[in-house]
């Protein structure tokens, strides 16, 4: 997977340093758990109504999933981390509100890529059968679907571009995305 950076992206890891406080681990800038998180949820989205499906290429309670996602990595150039300062405004007078002031890391690449790789066995019990090139439909338009990662995605930060390297998001995939979704939706009213 390609991920194509529009704007600063930025992933905290929820504990700050002196003088920051949003922190970004400066070894680990893409993990591999936010690119899951992110394509399940633009997979939730793409088949609403449809979470044993879901469930099927993402894992869940009772399942692991079949696949493993790597942290991205910056073949391009460096990242560049800057600091950012955020304040809160107070809603009737426009001015910044006391001890509301936040400094945050944020970084700046032009482009990054991942991979996802089978690491374990596709579930069998399924119904109807979810066989490997579903899979990678579901895995290939969920990569697609994504937009945005990251904190502060409503104010800017984090918008990009994910395509999919194999296989290719075209129509043929997108029918076969299509049929696939519509299979499990007529199974669930049967």
């Amino acid at each position: 997977m390609t991920i194509l950076f529009h704007g600063p992206f930025q992933v905290a890891t929820g504990m700050g340093r002196p003088g920051i406080d949003a922190a970004v681990d400066r070894d680990n800038l893409l993990p591999a758990s936010t690119l899951k998180g992110v394509m399940r949820d633009a997979a939730e989205r793409l088949l609403p109504g449809l979470p044993r499906l879901v469930e099927q290429v993402f894992g869940g309670p009772r399942q692991p999933t079949p696949w493993g996602w790597e942290a991205a990595h910056f073949p391009a150039e460096q990242p560049t981390v800057v600091t950012r300062a955020r304040v809160s405004l107070d809603e009737e007078s426009g001015t910044a509100k006391r001890d509301h002031l936040l400094f945050g890391e944020e970084v700046w690449a032009r482009s990054a890529e991942f991979t996802i790789t089978q690491h374990g066995p596709l579930p069998d019990t399924t119904t109807p059968v979810l066989d490997r090139e579903g899979h990678l439909a579901v895995l290939a338009c969920a990569a697609a679907g994504v937009h945005s990662l990251g904190a502060s995605r409503r104010r800017g930060l984090g918008w990009v571009t994910c395509t999919p390297a194999d296989p290719v998001v075209d129509e043929e995939l997108i029918a076969r995305f299509t049929a696939l979704a519509d299979q499990w939706r007529s199974h669930q009213h049967a």
